[in-house]
């Protein structure tokens, strides 16, 4: 599967940046959190009209809607197949909207993929639920800053990690506080350890990447971790 990924910040970048990502041969697209600040201003009938023109799937994004923070799943057929919830607002969202109660996974090309939105990767359990489901395919939309954005990889490598998951995150540019920096990861196998390699990183400016996401590549890695997840109950002594 070949994975754009887009670091735009205007509509009229975006558009091209994505149709050129979908032009050099992705066959889904996933651009940042927030670009823009409300998904009022986000043009969906054109990201439809490349999902279709392209047959391929867009993830424009995630956006206050006024009442959460979502993220549209546009399919090859133009269509909006479904949205994801952010769960875990963050900071100022708290006061103003409601976080979502569900997580999402869909299906494509015989991939199954799982969408957390920026704060929810912080959150071990939101990603091991969306594994237990079956993703081979984490996409991430945030919009972290400066300061923020060396923590924030490495709660990206762990969830790529822990899980033997793909990572695909797109990172939100508005220069000079939101440095982009959009990132790929693979776990793959190191001797006799698991690593995430990276597969593509952009930059502190506009552009887009395609990468290769092979899920067959890590799918022992992967089944055997699943095999390994043990519920486990816990006993307190009393004192």
């Amino acid at each position: 599967m070949r994975i754009g990924i887009v670091q735009a910040s205007s509509t009229n970048s975006a558009l091209s940046l994505t149709e050129q990502a979908l032009a050099s041969g992705a066959q889904l697209v996933l651009l940042p959190e927030k670009w823009v600040k409300t998904l009022d201003e986000v043009p969906l009938s054109e990201f439809q009209r490349l999902a279709l023109k392209y047959t391929a799937y867009v993830i424009p994004g995630a956006f206050e809607d006024g009442v959460s923070v979502i993220s549209p799943i546009i399919d090859d057929k133009g269509k909006i197949r479904g949205v994801a919830k952010k769960v875990h607002l963050f900071g100022s969202e708290r006061e103003r909207l409601f976080p979502g109660t569900s997580l999402t996974v869909f299906s494509y090309n015989g991939i199954k993929f799982g969408i957390a939105i920026c704060y929810d990767v912080d959150f071990p359990e939101t990603v091991r639920s969306l594994v237990k489901k079956g993703v081979e395919v984490l996409l991430v939309p945030s919009k972290i800053d400066k300061e923020g954005l060396p923590i924030w990889r490495e709660y990206l490598k762990v969830r790529a990690l822990e899980n033997r998951i793909a990572v695909i995150n797109s990172n939100a540019l508005d220069l000079p506080n939101y440095p982009g920096h959009s990132v790929a990861l693979l776990p793959y196998k190191k001797g006799n350890v698991v690593d995430t390699m990276t597969a593509g990183e952009l930059g502190e400016e506009e552009g887009f990447m395609v990468v290769d996401v092979d899920p067959l590549s890590y799918f022992y890695l992967r089944a055997s971790r699943l095999k390994e997840i043990v519920d486990v109950e816990v006993n307190e002594i009393q004192s």
